[in-house]
């Protein structure tokens, strides 16, 4: 095998296999989105430089193994040509998960122009430690917002209209955290078991649950592995323009006071978090954690 510096090839998403002459590849798929045009080209390179299959990974991305030292060029050239980069390595923002709440029937917002605004802002950016973010599009939270470095979760806040409400007890049957109950003739939405789905609001036949805001609520610090950490909740619910604002003051933050090697979560517990709140001017509401059934 020709001499090669493995650090450098790691980096960019070259990752050598315990087989000494090998290489998985690994391809960062912006929030899991692929054509079928790359998708045809994929299979030809990995019939042609490798054994002829690929791997999907746990953070929507795509890896080729079995590929040899002097075809890892010629490869890069060939993915390339479809726009496809070989990436999501190394101390640096790695490709960003987004579940499709963009299309799916419980999604609250737009989770691939979400993905898309944080990939091109931040993908790849240098920090102390692996950087992960994560989207989930409503409570269900299939992308596990807590458990990244940032994670983002969809929220609708609804608000009601007394005089509107017919009494026809429709919220209730559909709220699946319990946070609405019957009030005399009118129902009352109890704030702090309110998860902010949205359910009620679709249900009401007479429009008497409106949406009062809608956007993402962010969790920082999480991670998982050897160990783990649940990611604390910051303040209520922003739009995806302030989500962003936050986000890079979050990154630059963590960029400038993380010791080498120290993930955010670390980061946190080490300086405290209501020091952090105060530098960032994010509002920290740890006892009103969403929690998951």
């Amino acid at each position: 095998m020709p001499k090669v510096d493995l650090a450098q090839l790691k980096r960019p998403g070259f990752i050598k296999q315990r087989e000494g002459e090998y290489f998985t590849i690994r391809l960062k798929i912006l929030a899991g989105n692929i054509t079928s045009e790359q998708m045809l080209v994929l299979s030809d390179i990995a019939n042609t430089y490798a054994r002829g299959y690929v791997v999907l990974t746990l953070r929507l991305g795509v890896e080729i193994p079995w590929v040899k030292t002097e075809n890892l060029e010629k490869i890069k050239d060939e993915l390339g040509k479809i726009n496809l980069q070989p990436g999501g390595n190394g101390p640096t923002v790695r490709a960003i998960v987004a579940c499709k709440g963009t299309i799916c029937a419980h999604g609250l917002i737009n989770t691939q122009r979400l993905c898309s605004l944080l990939d091109k802002e931040h993908f790849g950016k240098k920090l102390p430690s692996k950087f992960k973010m994560g989207i989930t599009g409503c409570p269900n939270n299939c992308a596990k917002a807590q458990l990244h470095d940032l994670g983002f979760m969809g929220q609708c806040m609804p608000q009601l209209e007394e005089s509107l409400c017919e009494g026809c007890l429709a919220c209730i049957k559909i709220c699946p955290s319990g946070a609405i109950e019957k009030v005399d003739d009118t129902v009352r939405i109890d704030d702090a078991r309110c998860i902010k789905c949205g359910k009620c609001i679709t249900i009401c036949p007479e429009k008497a649950i409106s949406v009062k805001k809608q956007g993402v609520v962010l969790f920082i610090g999480g991670k998982f592995g050897k160990s783990y950490r649940i990611g604390e909740r910051v303040g209520d619910v922003v739009s995806i323009e302030e989500a962003m604002v936050f986000a890079g003051k979050i990154l630059k933050y963590y960029e400038d006071n993380a010791s080498p090697g120290e993930r955010f979560g670390d980061t946190i517990h080490r300086i405290g978090i209501e020091n952090i709140k105060i530098c960032l001017n994010l509002p920290i509401e740890p006892d009103r954690q969403i929690k998951q059934s």
